[in-house]
């Protein structure tokens, strides 16, 4: 960029300076844009590690608390996508971490230790989910976005007290 240009766009900014915020933010994930993504990721993690567990958990109450993520999961991303205005279709990108995370539980076998694995893999993507939500809240605007991420807090606060309860009974 030569001097004038640099000269002109520093004038433009100056002068213009709700031009200038516009196309640096227009880069910039919005909170609903981030929230959206964020939830959708952790959900798909918790939702495919869930279908893995309705085939392979021994725990009766895991695969009780499966069949509901399951459930919770595929609504929440139809709500989530309808609030965003994405395709249903669609799934959301995964990150390394969440996809190596759902082939790691899908390839382990059947039993205990896959049940454990599976049990401590939603207790972190609970907390995950529910700070996703936390610092929606604290930086949203969206009247339907704070909605979704409220109600999506009484259920995740609820299933990690669900998780909590059964952690005493698979330790035994």
């Amino acid at each position: 960029m030569d001097r004038r240009t640099l000269i002109q766009a520093s004038l433009a900014a100056s002068l213009f300076p709700a031009a200038a915020l516009a196309q640096t933010s227009a880069n910039m994930p919005t909170p609903e844009t981030r929230h959206a993504a964020e939830t959708l990721e952790a959900g798909m993690v918790s939702l495919e590690t869930s279908k893995a567990a309705l085939a392979k958990s021994a725990d009766a109450a895991l695969k009780r608390f499966a069949e509901f993520e399951v459930a919770e999961q595929e609504t929440i991303a139809k709500v989530v996508k309808a609030a965003s205005k994405m395709p249903e279709g669609n799934p959301p990108k995964l990150g390394t971490e969440a996809q190596s995370m759902i082939d790691k539980l899908k390839a382990m076998p059947a039993g205990k230790e896959f049940d454990m694995a599976y049990f401590k893999g939603q207790m972190d993507g609970h907390t995950k989910l529910l700070k996703i939500q936390e610092t929606y809240l604290g930086a949203g605007k969206d009247p339907t976005h704070r909605a979704i991420a409220m109600l999506a807090m009484g259920h995740i606060k609820e299933h990690l007290a669900n998780l909590e309860g059964m952690k005493k009974t698979m330790a035994g």
